[in-house]
């Protein structure tokens, strides 16, 4: 049977023209060439050079033979090419789900660094539910997911990246802005942009009212912190958001200030359960817990809040 090492021995013959250079360029001795040639001759039962005036010419049949080796030796080449430029993230897809908060805060920035960073990478950045996001990691849809619930679930890896607590949203010029910390007991009538139902921490928002019996006045309710600081910073009220986005519209003018009693706000990455993870979803998870990590810890800081 025809082996792999007889046809590198005959292209470099038809190459180099001679045994001694394609000796040299395959790192062995030249007998060892000549006895790769003859079994490839008695393989592929014809001959394939003649020796003219002490040089190897190849026959007709060797060069026919030849334009299909160099073909599949350009494939080879391509696969390892390719196989590098997957090893060096020079190529491929990165498909990442993940809650409003995240993708309207913190990742387009982490996106775009890591995009700058490996030009040859396709991302793809969906925002959709906490229970979307489980539901198209859990199905395969993509490679990595980011939620704001602690969950069991089977078709997904549950990986924790940060705890930090729910922050309490205003315009600088709101009373409670003077405050370094705000009581629920502070928020007796006050107008409040409420998270919708299908926010997870909403009902424990709403059990942390109901046990200190304070009423909010709640005109507005809507399902992104995105939008539920938009409307803050439009005069509708205060809000409770979490802390990552908080921080992000702390830069956009509004004031963030703790709030008690601690609501908790845990952060979490999504990987699919039956298939080991992509490379790619690893590095771009480890920068993502570093920044929520930060992030967390700026806010626990005096310097946080100028206004505190």
């Amino acid at each position: 049977m025809v082996n792999l090492r007889q046809i590198e021995a005959f292209r470099a013959v038809i190459e180099h023209k001679t045994v001694t250079r394609a000796a040299q360029t395959l790192h062995v001795s030249q007998p060892a060439v000549s006895r790769l040639i003859a079994d490839l001759e008695y393989h592929v039962g014809f001959a394939l050079f003649k020796r003219v005036k002490g040089r190897l010419v190849p026959t007709p049949e060797a060069r026919a033979l030849y334009e299909d080796v160099e073909r599949a030796f350009v494939g080879l080449n391509k696969i390892t090419e390719t196989a590098r430029e997957i090893r060096e993230f020079r190529t491929g897809r990165l498909f990442i789900s993940c809650m409003p908060a995240l993708a309207l805060s913190m990742l387009p920035g982490m996106v775009h660094d890591f995009s700058a960073r490996h030009p040859g990478i396709t991302i793809s950045l969906q925002a959709h539910s906490s229970q979307r996001v489980l539901e198209w990691v859990g199905t395969q849809q993509c490679d990595l997911g980011f939620i704001g619930m602690h969950i069991d679930d089977p078709s997904v890896t549950i990986l924790p990246l940060a705890t930090g607590y729910l922050r309490l949203m205003m315009l600088p010029s709101h009373p409670l802005a003077r405050k370094r910390v705000v009581d629920i007991q502070d928020l007796e009538d006050q107008p409040f942009v409420s998270l919708g139902q299908q926010q997870d921490v909403r009902p424990i928002i709403d059990q942390a009212f109901q046990a200190a019996g304070v009423k909010r006045r709640m005109r507005i309710e809507t399902q992104l912190s995105g939008v539920a600081c938009e409307l803050v910073k439009a005069g509708a009220g205060v809000s409770l958001i979490d802390p990552v986005a908080a921080s992000f519209y702390c830069e956009q003018g509004l004031v963030s200030k703790p709030f008690l009693p601690a609501i908790e706000f845990h952060y979490s990455a999504v990987l699919p359960a039956y298939r080991p993870p992509a490379r790619l979803a690893m590095e771009f998870l480890e920068g993502i817990q570093r920044q929520i990590g930060q992030v967390i810890d700026a806010q626990d800081a005096p310097s946080h809040n100028i206004n505190e």
